[in-house]
């Protein structure tokens, strides 16, 4: 293997014997993310709302050709780009045949049956318009491109990625606030619609090839045999007997006992494995088998429900996420972004275009046939969680190996384009949530401040996430906590005990001094913070009260009860947190 620039350690001593290849710092980089960025996780995901996808493509770039040139598939291949590209091809369509396969089994029982009309929307309409928008972008951003070239670029992009869709649909942020129903119409229509990219692409493929006195109802007729029939359904059918297979067999050795735990766990991936290697033996689509496998894996829910407690398949997906990021952003070709048939501004105008417009408008126009995505709020965000990632470069890689030869500008920029647009799309889509739950906080935190300064108000409601509550308490009135934030009855008094507990540990009765900013006697005076702490995935919202001092009361069944859950509801409007406390003062009960 060929051994890096020795640079300045050729002045090291002889005895030191160093060997510094290209795949030792490929290895140095992976490790030192796990090691170190991995230690920050929790923090990065389920406080910075960050997905790994983005950080993982950050450090891609930083530690790719343009940054430090440690990680540089360019030299793994000897700087032969068909060798570079087949391995890309391998390593996306490996981690997608993973994925799809782990989005499969994720679904609940039965899933692809009992939501066929919106998997139909979502797959035939939407798709097919998502296609013909970002053709039209593409022609308009790329004008050196025939309408059926542009055509072929869409296809690579109109599909929704399935890793970084895992990465939305999964974590704490979005079993509190994305509905379940919304989370499975997602991860389906990434797992499907990733097999049905092959229509799109081999369409203006045929066409392309036909010959200019052809007639075209003989491409029409090859696409029809060869794409639906051999490559769809056969791979469906496939997908289908294989998935059945092993669930018959697999729940008769759990049954008997005849396969240990760790076997069991892993069974999904060796799935994944057999079936990309039977179908792609056949020429087949192998991505859309996989997910029809992972499905009928769990069609009774048996394998489904077995493992969703187990963390396995989460690990697994962190490791394909992060490795194939970290891969797509040490490619990016940045030298092929500024050529005779693309600019750089009209690219990243093209990305804006195609992010904005490729689904959100015309999904939302639908969703009320969508039977999955019952109100508006959830057809926005499924309308606008259509990410460009994994998927799309695999679908620009398997075009350039089926490309007419001739077509010499298509096969310039095909790659190019569709990797900055999965560049784009995964740091808008990673960083949508952190920007949505950062607006409401700055502007309520804004218009609070105004409000106080205007009208001297006693007290400001502030909305600090990383900051501890602030109680303001007067010597006339006595303290109440409430806690305003969704529950299950199973585990509400598992976190109203420790919540009671980190205030009693905490938090001590403010001294009876008076001061001009604490509330008058009479007043009910609100204080919200944010409290991550208090999580659940309940469906029932309630406020619990507790206390810390003594002689403090409930509030009245009257005025004073509709005035705290008025400001309860309120914080919770405003706040994208996991849970919201409001404190608030009360007046002495008058006896």
């Amino acid at each position: 293997m060929a051994t890096a620039d020795a640079g300045p350690i050729a002045h090291l001593p002889d005895w030191v014997n160093l060997e510094i290849t290209h795949i030792t710092l490929a290895l140095l980089v992976f490790g030192l993310y796990l090691c170190t960025v991995n230690q920050l996780s929790y923090y990065l995901r389920e406080k910075l709302l960050l997905s790994s996808s983005l950080v993982s493509f950050g450090v891609g770039i930083a530690a790719g050709p343009i940054g430090l040139d440690w990680i540089s598939p360019w030299q793994w291949t000897s700087f032969d780009d068909s060798a570079r590209h087949n391995l890309t091809f391998q390593i996306t369509r490996l981690v997608i045949g993973i994925q799809v396969m782990f989005a499969g089994i994720d679904l609940p029982a039965a899933y692809l049956r009992r939501e066929a009309l919106s998997l139909f929307m979502l797959l035939i309409p939407v798709m097919t318009v998502a296609w013909f928008v970002s053709a039209g972008f593409i022609l308009l951003f790329i004008p050196s491109l025939s309408f059926l070239e542009a055509l072929c670029i869409a296809a690579c992009v109109t599909p929704t990625d399935p890793i970084l869709a895992n990465a939305i649909v999964k974590g704490r942020y979005a079993e509190k606030h994305v509905p379940k129903s919304v989370r499975d119409i997602i991860s389906a229509e990434s797992g499907a619609n990733d097999g049905l990219g092959y229509p799109f692409l081999f369409l203006p493929i045929y066409l392309m090839e036909r010959p200019a006195s052809g007639d075209i109802s003989d491409s029409l007729r090859h696409w029809v045999v060869t794409t639906w029939l051999y490559q769809i359904f056969l791979a469906c059918a496939i997908g289908a007997i294989i998935g059945f297979v092993a669930r018959k067999t697999l729940k008769e050795a759990h049954r008997r006992q005849l396969i240990d735990h760790e076997s069991f766990l892993a069974y999904g991936i060796g799935l994944a494995f057999l079936t990309l290697g039977v179908v792609g033996v056949l020429g087949s689509d192998d991505v859309l088998a996989c997910f029809i496998a992972g499905n009928s894996l769990t069609w009774s829910d048996h394998y489904r429900i077995e493992t969703e407690d187990e963390p396995f398949q989460d690990v697994i997906d962190s490791l394909l996420n992060t490795s194939v990021f970290i891969y797509l952003g040490s490619i990016m070709p940045w030298s092929e972004l500024n050529n005779t048939y693309l600019t750089p501004w009209r690219l990243f105008l093209l990305a804006a275009c195609i992010l904005a417009f490729r689904r959100f408008p015309f999904l939302l126009a639908i969703y009320k046939w969508i039977p999955a995505l019952p109100s508006m709020k959830q057809g926005i965000f499924a309308g606008w969680f259509g990410p460009i990632g994994v998927s799309a470069v695999y679908y620009a890689i398997l075009a350039l190996h089926n490309l007419p030869e001739d077509r010499i500008v298509l096969r310039t920029v095909i790659v190019p384009v569709v990797l900055l647009m999965a560049m784009c799309s995964t740091i808008v889509h990673g960083i949508t949530i952190p920007l949505t739950r950062a607006a409401p906080v700055a502007m309520t935190h804004t218009r609070t401040t105004l409000s106080a300064a205007s009208q001297h108000l006693s007290t400001t409601a502030l909305w600090t996430y990383f900051r501890a509550p602030v109680i303001r308490v007067s010597p006339t009135v006595t303290r109440t906590a409430f806690v305003f934030t969704n529950h299950a009855s199973a585990s509400s008094a598992q976190n109203n005990s420790r919540a009671t507990s980190r205030r009693s540990s905490s938090e001590t009765p403010q001294s009876n001094t008076t001061s001009a900013q604490e509330p008058a006697a009479g007043d009910i005076t609100v204080v919200a913070e944010t409290a991550e702490e208090l999580v659940d995935e309940g469906n029932s919202t309630r406020v619990q009260v507790w206390g810390t001092a003594t002689g403090e009361r409930r509030p009245d069944s009257g005025a004073e009860m509709q005035k705290v859950e008025e400001a309860a509801e309120d914080a919770e409007k405003n706040s994208l947190s996991t849970g919201s406390r409001v404190e608030f003062a009360l007046p002495p009960m008058h006896t």
